[in-house]
């Protein structure tokens, strides 16, 4: 058996390298053009978010004779997910993308990295919204002049409360 050096391949053997070679420089291409892309939507979602946070729309005062006040009947607390803001997506994406680009060689590699960066970026989210998770309080009021409404607000009160109701605020009473 002879000892032949790598610059000595045969046509064949040469070819299917330089294919190999091209395939996996494609791979890392569509690696980084997914980077690049989730990087930019996950800046853009940041910087919408951060846009309608600082936009919004000042509500006129509300007079006294419109606020009412109530007594609170019941009270159940609620859990609602909180929202992604784009940096869970992007760091799950870039995380899945690197660790499908572990597996397989060829087109199975390059399919690898997209579904390890979808999944990384769905997983990612999903994350990001159960860390920011809250509670809400379903508070249901009867108002003095008889009628029961139900609000769903930030602050628990307890049942027999007396509390001020401005649109769909509430405050403890004077």
């Amino acid at each position: 058996m002879s000892y032949r050096s790598p610059r000595h391949f045969h046509p064949a053997q040469a070819r299917a390298a330089r294919i190999q070679a091209h395939k996996q420089q494609l791979a890392m291409r569509l690696v980084g053009a997914l980077v690049g892309l989730t990087l930019l939507t996950g800046g853009l979602l940041v910087a919408l978010q951060a846009h309608a946070a600082d936009s919004t729309v000042a509500q006129p005062a509300t007079s006294a004779s419109t606020a009412k006040l109530g007594t609170v009947q019941s009270v159940q607390a609620v859990e609602v997910k909180g929202k992604g803001s784009g940096v869970g997506v992007v760091a799950g994406a870039v995380v899945g993308g690197l660790l499908g680009n572990q597996v397989g060689r060829g087109t199975g590699n390059a399919l690898a990295t997209v579904g390890g960066a979808a999944a990384g970026g769905y997983a990612g989210n999903e994350v990001e919204k159960h860390v920011k998770r809250h509670t809400l309080f379903k508070t249901s009021v009867k108002l003095d002049d008889g009628s029961v409404h139900t609000y769903t607000v930030g602050q628990q009160y307890a049942v027999g409360a007396r509390v001020k109701v401005s649109g769909k605020k509430l405050s403890p009473a004077p």
